[in-house]
């Protein structure tokens, strides 16, 4: 008997151990909390200058922050002060801050990684742009940034994820980085290109320390994949909702929905002025008072959104409230395309003109859940007054835009990226990567976007900008349809997530009960 009790003791004393030494293999520990994070957004590189996704998991920040009021606010810059003549900036840093491996962030560490962001920015991130002179670091808690001529939204451009700074580290020998090495409250640990990353609880961040030990970032890119794996446990937190599931999941207790109305992200039809029937402004006037605004908001969009007529909402400081929502008028859409002389001559519904019927594709893709539902919506009123649209859902929609495939883009874009109106209007010049669907670019527009960026006053900067808006109003080489509202679910065990204006979440303050 006691030789049985001692062999039952010795099993369980054995598989204790066996137990505690898989947990130290696979790198967990008791108690050890991993908050899941799913997102339609691919996690497309490690770094920021290419893709973001190092930003919203915390592991990297930029020098300047944007504040819940979505004013420019301090990061790793505790301050920043411009000269008179606006081509030198000076950047105060924090001091006491250490990079996640150990080394410190100082002035010639920021130096390093702004020049290699500079000299290597791409082609969307549109920090190529920023006329760069030099950079330099006069001591280890100033940092000196000299353009070539004033740029008033430099401070903007510098809160981007593509400015995020990274340690010496993060980088190879072809300076491509590695592993990015940042300063956030949480720092890198793997990494599976299109599907997921992961990161750690930093315990030496110089703010608030994260609430939870581990955040796992999963690429969903299915709307109903991401509501079944939060219904399921799968994930704790689902992003970029549309409206309709929002609505679904607010009404049981086992979920919360967040919301946040994103600063300056509008949904809106870029129309190719390249093509021959879109040339003609009539057309381009008829499809913007053809398309009903409100509709679309109290029904696809849930009453969630409001109808846009311009960029920016009237609340934000950059609105030209002098501007009006164009009003919903098919008739008078009708009369347009007669006037340019488009007449439904079989009776079949949809105009002709010289033997060719008025039809465009309009691109969409299922990032954001709820386009597609409204590009079938454009498709019946622009139906309604006589214009024929294929509907083709494609991720690739800018590769396809080059090709001249393009002739309206259904697309969700933040017009405030750069936490400046120049976002937008750079949306105008030949450079941006959203060129080629609209193809509009005359040499007023070119000059007001370029006058905005080198006026450093603030009030003289709004009135260029209202010029501008009155241009693409009167022009038409876009139609704006809605204002959007960031919305995502988590599971009613999450506390502490909220969605910021620029519409990343801030992870280091969620915890889970």
């Amino acid at each position: 008997m006691i030789y049985k009790r001692l062999l039952i003791l010795t099993l369980f004393v054995s598989s204790l151990l066996v137990g505690l030494c898989a947990c130290e293999n696979t790198g967990t520990s008791a108690g050890e909390t991993t908050l899941k994070f799913a997102s339609p957004w691919e996690p497309k590189s490690l770094d920021p200058i290419v893709y973001g996704t190092t930003a919203t998991l915390g592991i990297t920040q930029p020098l300047i922050g944007v504040d819940s009021e979505g004013k420019l606010s301090p990061n790793l810059a505790t301050s920043w002060d411009v000269s008179e003549n606006g081509l030198t900036w000076t950047f105060h840093l924090r001091d006491n801050v250490l990079f996640h491996d150990g080394t410190p962030f100082t002035a010639d560490a920021a130096k390093k990684s702004l020049e290699r962001t500079f000299s290597k920015a791409t082609e969307f991130t549109s920090v190529k742009t920023v006329p760069i002179e030099s950079i330099s670091a006069p001591d280890q808690e100033t940092l000196v940034i000299t353009t070539s001529r004033p740029f008033a939204t430099l401070a903007g451009y510098l809160s981007k994820d593509a400015a995020d700074i990274l340690a010496e580290s993060s980088f190879d020998e072809k300076n491509e980085v590695v592993a990015p090495v940042g300063t956030g409250p949480f720092k890198y640990d793997s990494w599976v290109p299109k599907e997921k990353m992961v990161a750690v609880k930093f315990d030496d961040y110089w703010g608030d320390k994260a609430k939870v030990d581990k955040v796992t970032y999963l690429c969903v890119p299915e709307e109903k994949t991401r509501e079944s794996m939060l219904r399921a446990g799968e994930v704790d937190i689902i992003g970029t909702i549309s409206p309709a599931l929002s609505k679904v999941l607010a009404k049981d207790s086992d979920y919360a929905v967040c919301t946040k109305e994103e600063m300056g992200r509008v949904r809106h039809i870029m129309l190719n002025t390249k093509n021959p029937f879109l040339s003609d402004i009539k057309v381009r006037k008829a499809i913007n008072i053809a398309v009903d605004r409100n509709l679309i908001c109290k029904t696809i969009l849930e009453g969630v959104d409001e109808p846009a007529g311009t960029p920016f909402s009237s609340d934000l400081y950059w609105a030209n409230k002098n501007l009006e929502i164009p009003s919903y008028d098919p008739e008078s859409a009708k009369s347009l395309l007669d006037e340019a002389g488009w007449k439904d001559t079989d009776n079949d519904g949809i105009r002709e003109k010289d033997g060719k019927r008025l039809k465009f594709t309009l691109y969409t893709y299922t990032s954001r859940p709820e386009l597609p539902t409204i590009a079938e919506a454009l498709k019946d009123q622009l139906g309604k007054v006589g214009i024929d649209i294929e509907i083709i859902v494609d991720a690739a929609v800018l590769e396809q835009a080059k090709e001249g495939k393009v002739d309206m883009y259904l697309v969700s874009i933040g017009t405030l990226l750069n936490r400046d109106p120049d976002t937008w209007a750079s949306y105008f010049l030949p450079d941006s990567a959203y060129f080629d669907c609209t193809n509009y670019s005359p040499e007023d527009v070119a000059s007001l976007v370029n006058q905005g960026r080198e006026t450093m006053n603030l009030e003289a900067r709004k009135e260029i900008y209202d010029r501008l808006q009155e241009k693409i109003w009167e022009d038409v080489p876009v139609v704006y349809l809605s204002y959007y509202t960031g919305i995502s679910a988590t599971r009613a065990n999450v506390h502490g997530y909220e969605l910021s204006l620029i519409g990343e979440p801030h992870l280091e303050n969620v915890y889970k009960e």
